[in-house]
């Protein structure tokens, strides 16, 4: 048990060693999000309804994780939908060549939570999401003025959230309009 705790606690350790703090960060639906916004949360895309992106932190998760035998226990369940949360941290985090945005959230309470937003907005856990677009067409389609619009561009492509050729047939597209 205490081999469990001590590996849970390295492995959080590298990880926030490893993140890099910011402090504004904007999401695959087009939501510039900033430390102390709220966030309002959809439902959890699991069977059972539990949050599959939105799991316990700090010293909750590490207890959790020891008592409960497994990381599934540290999903947070469905009495947590249609709820807010307000971001207290945003990190961004490169794990085998995939950079993942995740923000340290607290719901009220003395536990914080993780949330890996751009999965969560894919599987509708946060709102509003967008299922059924690219982030790159939903940009395109609001009506800013294309300076605007090639910046957020240029932040996708900077994320990892859209590759360069789909950079490249945006802004060719916009700087042709």
């Amino acid at each position: 048990m205490k081999t469990t705790i001590t590996l849970s606690l390295l492995i959080c350790l590298s990880l926030s060693l490893k993140a890099q703090k910011l402090t504004q960060y904007t999401a695959i639906n087009g939501i510039t999000y900033h430390i102390g916004d709220t966030v309002r949360l959809g439902r959890g895309s699991s069977p059972s309804g539990t949050f599959m992106y939105l799991q316990m932190g700090g010293w909750g998760a590490a207890l959790t994780y020891s008592s409960s035998g497994g990381p599934n226990q540290m999903n947070i369940g469905r009495a947590y939908a249609n709820t807010a949360v307000i971001i207290k941290k945003i990190k961004t985090n490169k794990i085998k060549g995939i950079v993942k945005y995740y923000f340290t959230v607290g719901g009220g309470n003395i536990t914080n939570y993780i949330l890996v937003i751009d999965d969560a907005i894919e599987a509708c856990e946060v709102t509003p999401c967008e299922q059924n677009s690219t982030a790159a067409t939903t940009i395109i389609q609001k009506p800013d003025d294309n300076l605007d619009k090639l910046k957020k561009l240029k932040a996708l492509l900077n994320s990892g959230a859209i590759t360069q050729a789909e950079y490249d047939a945006q802004k060719a597209k916009l700087l042709n309009q």
